[in-house]
Protein backbone atom coordinates (compact mmCIF):
# COMPACT_ATOMS: atom_id res chain seq x y z
CA UNK A 1 0.00 0.00 0.00
CA UNK A 2 1.86 3.03 -1.10
CA UNK A 3 2.16 6.30 1.28
CA UNK A 4 -0.26 8.37 0.71
CA UNK A 5 0.79 11.06 3.43
CA UNK A 6 4.34 13.36 3.47
CA UNK A 7 7.06 11.17 5.19
CA UNK A 8 7.35 11.25 9.17
CA UNK A 9 10.10 10.75 11.54
CA UNK A 10 8.65 6.82 11.13
CA UNK A 11 8.94 6.54 7.72
CA UNK A 12 12.08 8.32 7.65
CA UNK A 13 13.33 5.62 9.99
CA UNK A 14 12.12 2.74 7.75
CA UNK A 15 13.83 4.47 4.65
CA UNK A 16 17.19 4.80 6.72
CA UNK A 17 16.66 1.20 7.38
CA UNK A 18 15.69 -0.07 3.72
CA UNK A 19 12.62 -1.61 5.11
CA UNK A 20 9.76 0.63 2.79
CA UNK A 21 8.54 -0.60 -0.66
CA UNK A 22 10.19 0.34 -3.97
CA UNK A 23 7.12 2.77 -4.50
CA UNK A 24 7.39 4.54 -1.08
CA UNK A 25 11.31 4.60 -1.07
CA UNK A 26 11.07 6.84 -4.36
CA UNK A 27 8.15 8.59 -2.09
CA UNK A 28 10.71 9.32 0.26
CA UNK A 29 13.35 10.24 -2.19
CA UNK A 30 11.40 12.46 -4.22
CA UNK A 31 10.05 14.09 -0.91
CA UNK A 32 14.03 14.72 -0.09
CA UNK A 33 14.82 16.53 -3.04
CA UNK A 34 12.85 19.38 -2.31
CA UNK A 35 12.25 19.07 1.18
CA UNK A 36 15.82 20.69 2.90
CA UNK A 37 14.01 20.19 6.87
CA UNK A 38 13.22 16.37 5.91
CA UNK A 39 16.59 16.12 4.76
CA UNK A 40 18.16 17.72 7.92
CA UNK A 41 16.26 15.05 9.91
CA UNK A 42 17.48 11.86 7.94
CA UNK A 43 21.09 12.81 8.45
CA UNK A 44 20.37 13.43 12.52
CA UNK A 45 19.16 10.08 11.71
CA UNK A 46 21.90 8.54 10.09
CA UNK A 47 24.36 10.45 12.67
CA UNK A 48 22.51 8.76 15.93
CA UNK A 49 22.47 4.84 13.82
CA UNK A 50 26.41 5.36 13.23
CA UNK A 51 26.40 6.42 17.04
CA UNK A 52 24.97 3.59 17.95
CA UNK A 53 27.53 1.27 19.88
CA UNK A 54 28.28 -2.04 17.67
CA UNK A 55 28.62 -4.56 20.79
CA UNK A 56 27.89 -7.92 21.87
CA UNK A 57 27.36 -8.86 25.19
CA UNK A 58 28.51 -11.75 27.05
CA UNK A 59 28.90 -13.12 30.14
CA UNK A 60 31.93 -13.37 31.87
CA UNK A 61 33.80 -16.90 32.68
CA UNK A 62 32.73 -15.84 36.45
CA UNK A 63 29.38 -15.17 35.86
CA UNK A 64 28.76 -18.50 33.97
CA UNK A 65 30.27 -20.25 36.64
CA UNK A 66 28.64 -18.65 39.16
CA UNK A 67 25.28 -19.18 37.31
CA UNK A 68 26.52 -22.78 37.00
CA UNK A 69 27.01 -22.88 40.57
CA UNK A 70 23.56 -21.66 41.70
CA UNK A 71 22.14 -23.79 39.44
CA UNK A 72 23.76 -26.60 40.64
CA UNK A 73 22.77 -25.75 44.29
CA UNK A 74 18.99 -25.39 43.54
CA UNK A 75 16.79 -28.62 44.50
CA UNK A 76 14.98 -30.22 41.08
CA UNK A 77 11.42 -29.81 41.15
CA UNK A 78 9.23 -33.17 39.95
Amino acid sequence: MPMTTKSTPLSLLAFLYRELTPEDTRAVQQELAINAMLTEELDGLMMAKRALPRVTFSPSDQSMSNILAYSLACPVEA
